[in-house]
């Protein structure tokens, strides 16, 4: 319904989607608290963890589980948003949210508290950050702005001019003042008899041609569309008692289809990570463990930058595949996804500039030389990671937009147990004396990422090609049956 008025369908839909996202945050919540201990000590790996650590990661997990159904209606609201093509609401909101947590951690982090101080702190300061951001975004939605007041045209007094002495001048005797611009305008009048006279013959230009393109241009440029924003788009159709309620069964209906594949994906992209925490934790050491730290860090200061590419593309994509297939929407396509390359290319080179800083400042993380030598050994591979990061991330946002669900979902399956697989081995042979470190295992994660950006281009490549040939085949029918009709 994006051409009706007030988007009714759109709105229901986003109604729909933060009243199951209430609840499967829930339920994510209550999951983590239940199972937190179970969860910690298979990531963790290692017996010989001290308890006072243990104790701090189970409190840290807990307190953020209590925000988990706040992260994720905040999640489809933004994700509505997008997909509405409003960039600037979730700007806004999530910039207010992120001062909110700037001051809660100065607030809670120095307090000597155990349930309230240090990690337990910065814990609460960011669930206190997303319930801000939550409330903040509910009230955006259900407000609309004020309309700003119409000022009164005041009407302006009217310029009289005195044309008498100006046609006297003109066409007075030559005795009289005025001679220069009664010279001007007789040669004017000559020069306009002598350019019609060589338009009757054909010669010349069409008159005031310059003009009439310019004129033509002005008139035939299509304006353009107002900016839309989602402030006040839930107002008067959705209250916060209603985020309580469960949603329509037809609107329940919809989502159905996309959650075992989302499902899927998001714990298959999870995976990989989770069994790279594992590897370092429980067969590399305190250095490794020191040095992995320093390494996410940056990893997940870059990673945002590459990921807006996908966002970007999930926002943009949907409207051109929804189009009649044609000719048209098959080049659009195309050279979206050549733009999304592009723009990976140059973020990719970006935080690949950022990477090949980290030898100059990994001092400033670590003054351990074991740590900082660990951190400068992984910079090879950071750098063919992200090197095609930004474009994997644009071309699966492309996917993604394509409502390609199956595809992604077989691979990340797939992922997920290639890649655990891969990653314990490393384990095995670390626990058995071989030579692995760090940089074996950000070796086998890089390549993990290769893998991911080629199979990914491909299917890309393939669904272009496919598009390509039914809109050629829709449009040699329509020729035929032109070309019979009498």
């Amino acid at each position: 319904d994006r051409q009706v008025e007030g988007k009714p369908r759109t709105a229901k839909m986003l109604i729909g989607s933060m009243q199951l996202s209430g609840y499967a945050g829930t339920f994510l919540g209550a999951t983590l608290i239940i199972f937190s201990k179970v969860l910690l000590k298979a990531i963790i790996g290692n017996d010989a963890l001290d308890p006072d650590v243990f104790l701090a990661a189970m409190k840290y997990v807990c307190i953020r589980a209590l925000g988990m159904p706040a992260a994720v209606i905040l999640g489809s609201a933004q994700a509505a948003c997008l997909g509405m093509q409003d960039i600037r609401s979730p700007l806004y909101v999530l910039f207010a949210a992120a001062v909110v947590n700037l001051f809660g951690d100065m607030l809670f982090v120095g307090s000597t508290n155990p349930w309230i101080g240090g990690a337990a702190g910065a814990a609460w300061a960011t669930v206190f950050s997303q319930y801000a951001a939550l409330f903040m975004f509910l009230k955006w939605l259900r407000s609309k702005p004020n309309p700003k007041p119409v000022p009164t045209p005041i009407p302006a007094e009217p310029n009289v001019m005195n044309l008498t002495d100006a046609i006297m001048e003109l066409t007075g005797p030559s005795s009289s003042k005025g001679s220069s611009r009664r010279k001007n305008f007789s040669q004017s009048l000559r020069s306009f008899g002598n350019w019609s006279s060589k338009k009757v013959n054909g010669a010349g230009k069409p008159l005031f041609s310059r003009r009439s393109k310019a004129v033509k241009k002005k008139v035939t440029k299509e304006e353009d569309e107002p900016y839309f924003s989602t402030r006040g788009f839930l107002s008067g159709r959705f209250k916060k008692r209603n985020l309580f309620t469960f949603p329509p069964k037809d609107v329940t209906n919809e989502f159905a289809p996309y959650v075992f594949p989302v499902t899927v994906t998001s714990v298959g992209r999870v995976s990989g990570y989770v069994a790279m925490s594992h590897v370092v934790s429980s067969a590399l050491g305190t250095v490794g463990m020191a040095a992995q730290q320093v390494i996410v860090s940056v990893f997940y200061c870059l990673t945002p930058i590459a990921d807006s590419l996908g966002l970007t593309a999930q926002s943009f994509v949907p409207g051109l595949v929804e189009k009649k297939k044609s000719p048209e929407r098959s080049a659009a396509l195309k050279q979206t996804l050549i733009n999304l390359n592009k723009a990976g290319f140059l973020f990719g080179a970006a935080m690949v500039s950022a990477i090949a800083c980290l030898p100059l400042v990994s001092k400033f993380f670590t003054t351990d030389p074991n740590v900082i030598a660990q951190v400068n050994s992984v910079v090879p591979m950071l750098s063919v990671f992200f090197t095609v990061h930004a474009m994997f991330c644009g071309t699966e946002g492309f996917l993604l937009g394509r409502k390609d669900l199956g595809f992604l979902s077989k691979m990340y399956a797939g992922f997920f147990v290639v890649v655990p697989w891969c990653l314990l081995r490393v384990k095995r042979a670390a626990l058995a004396g071989a030579n692995v470190n760090l940089a074996t295992v950000w070796t086998v994660f890089t390549g993990y990422q290769l893998v991911r950006v080629s199979s990914w281009f491909i299917r890309a490549r393939f669904l272009l090609k496919r598009s390509e040939r039914k809109s050629n085949a829709i449009e040699g029918d329509m020729l035929n049956v032109d070309n019979q009709s009498p």
